[in-house]
């Protein structure tokens, strides 16, 4: 009654409604409108500093997880983020100049086998470098033979002197002690050919009771294969080293013949097992001045 009576007092009530309908809404927006970047497609930009260098106290760096589920890695006291490359501790430098050494060695596995009774091999020589007292790759030329009459069998299997060379590397577990004292690990590819006979084959003619003699002689053969060697070396004395090896060989390749396959591949040995060995005299020649290392080496 009172409003109807004072029409100008409504009038302005409803003014005052209306405008509060048309502002508040818009108030509200604003407030939950997200910020815009200011180039189209791009993020706010992070305020963490990334190192690029490694931290002067790892004590300090703790590792979490964050929103995005990203492995994150905080300095505590700076703030700054360490990638996870720059936590890794560097590879020890290497103590010894990239030409260290050259050496010559010969084996002499097979003589020693020969005094026991083995019928095949003769030796081998080979060069190697030395670089930063880590790799060493090597070169070998050697020379085998073999002559046998297996027990209970009916002929003589031969071969003649044959070549055989060898290129590979090994690599010494010890690089940054001291080169007196080598503990090695090493590949080779071996290859050879050469000729191989069997002579004096017996066949009984049982029902004329004549035996016949048969043989087959100089038939050629290739053959390459590989070899896995690890072992030791030490010095004892002057320039002079010795040093053996257990070796894992296989063969990988080798030509074909209507007459079958030989009992002796010179350089590899025989097919009958997988493991041999060497035993080595290297004489080293210093291409550099050995340098300073720790008191315990």
């Amino acid at each position: 009654m009172i409003l109807r009576n004072h029409p100008g007092v409504l009038r302005a009530m409803l003014i005052w409604a209306m405008l509060a309908i048309a502002v508040l809404p818009a108030e509200s927006q604003r407030r939950i409108t997200p910020v815009t970047p200011a180039i189209p497609g791009a993020t706010p930009e992070s305020t963490t500093k990334i190192a690029t260098e490694a931290p002067p106290d790892l004590s300090r760096v703790v590792s979490s997880i964050d929103a995005d589920g990203r492995k994150v890695n905080i300095d505590t006291v700076t703030g700054i983020e360490y990638p996870d490359s720059l936590l890794l501790a560097p590879p020890p430098p290497m103590e010894y100049p990239l030409l260290y050494e050259g050496s010559a060695g010969v084996n002499v596995w097979d003589g020693a086998m020969r005094a026991f009774g083995q019928k095949y091999g003769l030796g081998d020589a080979w060069v190697e470098l030395n670089m930063h007292n880590r790799y060493f790759p090597v070169f070998v030329a050697g020379v085998g033979n073999m002559a046998d009459s297996p027990v209970n069998k009916n002929y003589t299997f031969r071969v003649p002197v044959a070549p055989y060379f060898k290129i590979g590397a090994s690599y010494n577990f010890f690089y940054n002690s001291n080169p007196d004292y080598k503990l090695l690990a090493g590949l080779r590819y071996g290859f050879t050919a050469f000729k191989w006979s069997v002579t004096d084959v017996t066949v009984d003619e049982g029902y004329w009771n004549t035996p016949s003699h048969y043989s087959l002689d100089n038939i050629s053969h290739t053959a390459g294969y590989i070899e896995v060697h690890f072992g030791i070396r030490v010095k004892i004395w002057g320039p002079i080293s010795a040093g053996w090896s257990i070796i894992y060989h296989s063969l990988l390749h080798e030509s074909s013949s209507a007459y079958g396959e030989p009992m002796y591949i010179p350089g590899f040995g025989t097919r009958k097992g997988a493991v041999t060995g060497n035993i080595n005299l290297v004489y080293t020649i210093p291409l550099h001045k050995k340098p300073k290392l720790s008191e315990s080496d």
